[in-house]
């Protein structure tokens, strides 16, 4: 040690509860000294403290003493009682720190020799192979397929299935198929493809790919429908015990998918209003609760031409036990709206929250109070509750400006496309092969009033016939009615909620009607990752094991995305597959010295987004290394020095 010194530093706290700040000196023992390149440098060997009650002096003959102990290991004499007894504590602190990193020290230096031995021993297990010879084969994709049962593991699917019967093979078939619509949502047919040439299910439960058939797959979807009311009140409490979810608000919406192909008899196809705007297909209606976390509730199947409001008794009445309705709120819009379903709603325990039906609603402001929100695209909403004649509920008055601009464009679009239709009608009069026979022209006018209602109920037409010819029309008129389009202008962007809840303020009902996007994400995701549509079973039954498989597989999926939101990950499903999709499971194959041939089966490694996945869900990622070598039954061939490598 050339120099130490007592080095001087200065830091500031702030004060709690204050904007101010108190400084104060802390003291460390420090040494100067020269590089290997002769330049001074300094390092700090050990720290002091405040030093409180130390002169100049003082901390000098510290210096002095902690100096001479540490080079000459020795106790050395003070007259100053003080620094003597300071001296000598600091020495004690920095003989057993010094042990400590010693220690450490020797810790890490036999873990190197451990591992320089693992080394040579691997070293000698090393034989020449031929590079030109390496080959890879029976690539199949291992990473959803593995975060898939995992997620089924956490549920206690495959228990559950043992439970009801199943057998091992046959509850290991249900959770494969189950994965794959997840992973590959198609048909039992495209599947089996999948399962053989793609996806490395099979290989994780110990099936043989060569056996799975769609015949095989087709039985297991019907079994799992047979027993789908149960296994889905299994699943719902399983979540909500795992995760330890408290549900209050439960979300009620339904969608419908539409059946492509002929179908002689069945009681739930039929045709209805398509929300993919497939009006020559028969639909099928799938209703959903779906709580606020994205998981499912209660789903029912009902057939395509059932009205929306009279599904609401079905699904909302087979939820829960009598008396365990106490403070659930059902959130819902427009379509299942009647003063029959509050009733019943109100009669059964549940409080509500829906879009009032506002055509011909009368209201008045119940103060000149008027909150204002944001939407998640930051565009500012009205709230302001209202009184509504006959209702005694709280209603509140929500009006956005995006969403008055939205409307306004739809209906000035579909006006002009009507005008535009009429006019052609108009001009058809007057030509030579337009349409003029009085049904002809109230069949074209009934199509354009389907086609567009809105705009339809806004004008008046008549058409003026011949009195030679009463069939024949020779001219038309139309207008425009001003007092039904003011009105619709009026309520552009506005709609009313109507809530049991007493108490709350705008922005809190606001709020709980607005998670009722969860449910509409829940469709998405089945329609969109888990592609429900269209239907091509041809069975009442083929067709509802066909919806409930998907609605098992998302059961998988929003579980999984579940459990990532708690880690703070927020993927779609497809965007999960296809990062999860870089990791396969490959069998390599090559030659070595001695004629022998050299097999082995395992995962590839994780790159960095996969990784992060697997940590956040504690899945480890262990697959199998199945390493064999067999003597090639020909003659041994000479192997080229710079041909060769040794490899483990």
């Amino acid at each position: 040690m050339k120099l130490s010194y007592i080095k001087k530093f200065r830091k500031a706290d702030k004060n709690e509860g204050a904007e101010t700040y108190t400084s104060y000196k802390y003291y460390s023992l420090a040494e100067s000294y020269r590089n290997k390149d002769g330049k001074p440098r300094n390092r700090t060997i050990m720290s002091l403290g405040e030093l409180a009650g130390y002169t100049d002096e003082e901390r000098s003959m510290l210096a002095e003493e902690l100096t001479k102990m540490i080079e000459k290991g020795e106790t050395c004499l003070c007259f100053n009682d003080k620094v003597q007894n300071d001296a000598l504590a600091f020495y004690h602190k920095y003989i057993t720190e010094k042990a400590t990193a010693e220690q450490k020290e020797k810790e890490s230096e036999q873990l190197r020799e451990a591992a320089l031995k693992a080394r040579q021993e691997k070293q000698r297990e090393m034989v020449k192979v031929k590079l030109s010879t390496l080959c890879n084969s029976e690539a199949r994709t291992v990473g959803a397929e593995q975060i898939c049962l995992d997620t089924a593991k956490q549920l206690g699917l495959k228990k559950f299935l043992r439970g009801k019967g199943f057998s091992e093979k046959e509850a290991n078939v249900a959770l494969m198929q189950i994965a794959a619509r997840a992973i590959y949502p198609v048909s039992e047919l495209k599947t089996v493809s999948c399962l053989r040439e793609n996806s490395a299910l099979c290989e994780l439960l110990g099936i043989e790919a060569e056996k799975i058939t769609k015949d095989m797959l087709y039985k297991s979807a019907i079994r799992l429908w047979d027993i789908h009311r149960e296994l889905e009140n299994y699943l719902h409490n399983r979540v909500v015990e795992i995760f330890n979810l408290e549900e209050k608000i439960y979300l009620f919406d339904l969608t419908n998918t539409y059946f492509e192909g002929r179908m002689a008899d069945s009681v739930i196809y039929n045709y209805g209003r398509s929300k993919e705007k497939r009006s020559d297909c028969k639909i099928v209606v799938l209703a959903a609760v779906v709580n606020t976390d994205g998981l499912l509730v209660r789903t029912e199947i009902f057939e395509g031409d059932r009205n929306d409001v009279k599904t609401l008794k079905d699904v909302i009445g087979s939820l829960e036990v009598p008396g365990s309705q106490k403070n659930k709120v059902i959130v819902m819009d427009a379509g299942f709206y009647s003063e029959e379903n509050l009733s019943w709603l109100r009669t059964n325990g549940y409080d509500f929250i829906t879009v009032m039906r506002s055509s011909g609603v009368k209201y008045t402001p119940c103060s000149d109070i008027i909150e204002k929100v944001y939407d998640v695209r930051k565009q500012p909403i009205r709230l302001q509750k209202v009184s509504v004649d006959g209702c005694e509920d709280t209603v509140l008055l929500v009006d956005s400006q995006a969403k008055r601009m939205k409307e306004h464009s739809m209906d000035e679009k579909s006006e002009k496309r009507y005008v535009e239709q009429l006019e052609r009608i108009s001009n058809g009069l007057g030509k030579k092969g337009g349409t003029k026979k009085r049904d002809a022209l109230q069949q074209r006018l009934g199509r354009l009033k389907e086609k567009y209602p809105r705009a339809a109920s806004a004008y008046a037409v008549e058409f003026q016939y011949s009195e030679e010819e009463p069939e024949k029309a020779v001219s038309m008129t139309y207008k425009r009615n001003e007092n039904v389009t003011s009105v619709r202008e009026a309520m552009h962007g506005k709609y009313l909620l109507q809530t049991s809840l007493k108490g709350d303020g705008e922005k809190d009902i606001w709020t709980f009607y607005n998670v009722i996007r969860t449910v509409e994400e829940t469709f998405k995701t089945l329609k969109s990752d888990l592609d429900i549509r269209p239907v091509f079973h041809k069975s009442d039954i083929g067709g509802k094991a066909h919806l409930n498989l998907a609605i098992l597989a998302y059961w998988i999926v929003s579980t999984t995305r579940y459990r990532l939101r708690k880690k703070g990950i927020t993927v779609r499903w497809s965007e999960l597959v296809r990062i999860l999709s870089s990791q396969v499971r490959v069998t390599t194959e090559i030659e070595g010295e001695g004629n022998k041939h050299y097999t082995m089966r395992r995962n590839t490694e994780l790159e960095e987004r996969p990784a992060m996945i697997y940590s956040a869900l504690g899945v480890e990622n262990k697959g199998p290394v199945k390493i064999k070598s067999v003597v090639l039954l020909k003659p041994p061939q000479k192997i080229n020095d710079t041909d060769s490598q040794g490899v483990t």
